[in-house]
């Protein structure tokens, strides 16, 4: 493993024993420790707080694949040169709501709207 690859690896945990540290706070505050919680709960509030960094993770993959998506491309119906936006919608992935941000591109020749990406024409 290359240096920097070590370093990100230990700043992602660094991040995520300070999300448990903050999810265990807002447990104490909530009362959960008073007595001896089953475990389920404690498991429960792992597995959402789980969710949101998968939500997260989801919504800030998406927004680089739009962004490495070219400026204008050809339309995959009649090649025509067609300006390429992003729009966000939302959708809802296995963890919950994402704001997905795509892109989209309107053809003007044939009246074609398709969905570019990086690699792809945005026909399939």
């Amino acid at each position: 493993m290359d240096a920097a690859r070590q370093a990100r690896q230990e700043r992602k945990e660094e991040l995520l024993r300070e999300l448990a540290e903050i999810c265990v706070e807002e447990q104490v505050e909530e009362g959960v420790f008073l007595e001896t919680p089953h475990f389920s709960i404690i498991e429960r509030a792992a597995a959402h707080l789980g969710r949101q960094l998968s939500r997260q993770a989801q919504e800030r993959a998406a927004r680089e694949v739009a962004a490495q998506c070219e400026a204008r491309v050809a339309c995959p119906t009649c090649g025509a040169l067609c300006d390429v936006r992003t729009e966000n919608r939302l959708i809802t992935s296995g963890d919950g709501p994402v704001e997905m941000t795509e892109t989209v591109a309107d053809c003007r020749s044939c009246r074609r709207s398709f969905f570019p990406s990086a690699r792809s024409d945005g026909t399939g």
